[in-house]
């Protein structure tokens, strides 16, 4: 009636001739059904310029549809949303504590550590320096620690006073306090003879010593009562070390580390993950420091 071609429908609507032959025959079987048939209906009167909705209406009557209820739409409809699980956000707790726990322990790892390899530095020195001893006992620390009573003090003073060495043998004894005094200076005494030698090491030839890490290794150097060196070394860091009295070197793993003293090699026995401990002076490696595993 108005003069459209199917193929012009076609063309415009986009849908399949086959389809649109099957909805001008009134073979509904032949559509896909359900909303498709309604959009093709829709598409189909707009192309050809009739109303949409009455020939919609036209196409259920002819079809035997019926129109949907809109109660029973709407009930599916909340049916689908209070069934569906609720979404939760917020923040990452689990993560984030499991976290912080990664590097508290890293931390306190960490801090045992060096906490065992300082009493490991500790114990070598003590090994590495075994002329230093106890200091002497006075023969007067008695007296200067007040252990006896004054009549012995004063008979004391008074013998040694009166031996045949001394100039004032013929004079009287002194005091029991004046007897006490000289003995508590001499007591003191020791107490210099007996510091550290690397604290305060006489000076002598200036020499080298080089050490040269082939792994990660943990060191420490002290020259001339200093440290120099303490921590962990690898290659290819290498450190020279000059002084004039003192050198004591400690490693911890002595399998990774070369020692060289004015430019010779110094073997180390100790093997990986081995306690080492060097003292070194002007004449080179001391004899009672040579190579070996320090005592646990």
């Amino acid at each position: 009636m108005r003069g459209v071609s199917l193929d012009q429908i076609v063309a415009t609507t986009k849908i399949g001739r086959r389809l649109l032959l099957a909805l001008e025959e009134e073979q509904f079987d032949l559509l896909p059904g359900g909303i498709f048939n309604k959009s093709y209906v829709r598409a189909y009167a707009k192309c050809i310029g009739i109303n949409e909705d009455e020939a919609v209406a036209e196409y259920m009557q002819a079809a035997n549809e019926a129109p949907p209820d809109t109660r029973v739409i709407a009930q599916q409809h909340a049916s689908i949303h209070s069934n569906r699980p609720m979404q939760r956000s917020g923040f990452p707790v689990l993560p984030v504590l499991i976290l912080v726990v990664v590097i508290a322990g890293g931390i306190g790892g960490w801090k045992v550590y060096q906490d065992r390899q300082n009493d490991r530095e500790k114990r070598a020195a003590t090994s590495a320096n075994p002329e230093v001893s106890q200091p002497p006992v006075s023969a007067a620390a008695p007296v200067a620690g007040g252990g006896g009573s004054a009549t012995d003090q004063a008979s004391s003073a008074q013998q040694v006073q009166t031996s045949p060495a001394s100039p004032a043998a013929t004079q009287p004894a002194p005091s029991a306090a004046t007897a006490v005094a000289p003995p508590s200076e001499a007591a003191a005494a020791p107490k210099v003879a007996t510091e550290d030698p690397s604290a305060n090491p006489t000076a002598g030839a200036p020499f080298e010593v080089v050490v040269r890490p082939k792994d990660s290794a943990w060191v420490s150097v002290k020259a001339d009562g200093s440290y120099v060196v303490r921590g962990i070394i690898r290659p290819p860091d290498v450190k020279t070390i000059r002084a004039t009295s003192q050198v004591v070197f400690y490693t911890g793993n002595a399998g990774a580390v070369d020692v060289t003293f004015n430019g010779k090699n110094v073997p180390l026995t100790g093997g990986p993950n081995a306690e080492q401990v060097l003292v070194f002076d002007s004449r080179g490696l001391r004899p009672d420091a040579r190579p070996k595993p320090a005592a646990p």
